[in-house]
């Protein structure tokens, strides 16, 4: 689950950004849930409590704590949030280096910037958050982070993992892969392979070819799911 914060005074932009939020997520299969805030100390009190933002909105001009000093607070009790400035002037860009913000959005926001940022953002969270994947090796067991995996392939069973890591075979089911793996990461492009989205250099008629050089097969009914996921991540349609 990721959550999207949204913290702005003023109801429209709120409004605005839930709504581009909403369409830009349609096509990826992330769950997620929208938490709104009308000033900089409820996102505060919220974090407060022992939750999370993942993704957050945050306007800087604000009256009581602005976007800036919420920043910093937020920064205190949490040091993943991707923050997303939201602003109409410029001259913040210094200090946001400070609370690690990870860019400006200007008002008044377009529906276009804001998908863009959102989709980098979710891929970013799923490279931080490294899910993995144990395997049985001849000399015991093995962890292997999805940020490192390429591509796999499943025969009879046989689970063959190529990654940056090196090659890895032990038995097992697609499907526990699948249960296993970052969606927004992942995605089966055969019945019998699955690809990491951010090795993907070209996607040709029948064939996927990795930055490593690897060509990965794509059959025919996968190809729109493929194609379609590997543009949202990139921020462009089909």
């Amino acid at each position: 689950m990721v959550t999207i914060g949204i913290c702005d005074d003023e109801l429209d932009i709120r409004d605005a950004i839930r709504e581009s939020v909403i369409e830009s997520m349609k096509e990826d299969s992330t769950e997620y849930e929208i938490r709104e805030f009308c000033k900089g100390e409820d996102v505060i009190k919220y974090i407060s409590s022992d939750n999370e933002i993942d993704i957050l909105f945050l306007d800087i001009q604000m009256d009581g704590l602005d976007g800036m000093e919420t920043a910093r607070k937020l920064r205190e009790y949490d040091r993943t949030t991707e923050i997303l400035f939201v602003t109409s002037i410029e001259n913040k860009i210094s200090e946001a280096f400070e609370v690690r913000a990870f860019r400006f959005i200007k008002k008044p926001v377009q529906h276009e910037v804001i998908e863009k940022n959102l989709k980098e953002c979710v891929i970013e969270i799923a490279r931080k958050r490294g899910c993995f994947l144990k395997i049985k090796t001849e000399t015991g067991f093995r962890k292997i982070y999805s940020r490192d995996i390429v591509y796999i392939e499943v025969l009879n069973r046989m689970v063959k993992i190529y990654s940056k890591e090196g090659n890895f075979e032990y038995r097992g089911t697609l499907k526990e892969i699948m249960d296993n793996l970052e969606k927004q990461l992942f995605v089966q492009c055969h019945r019998s392979y699955v690809v990491n989205i951010i090795y993907i250099k070209e996607i040709g008629n029948k064939d996927i070819i990795m930055k490593d050089g690897s060509i990965v097969p794509i059959s025919r009914s996968k190809y729109k799911e493929v194609m379609n996921r590997y543009f949202w991540s990139v921020g462009e349609d089909v």
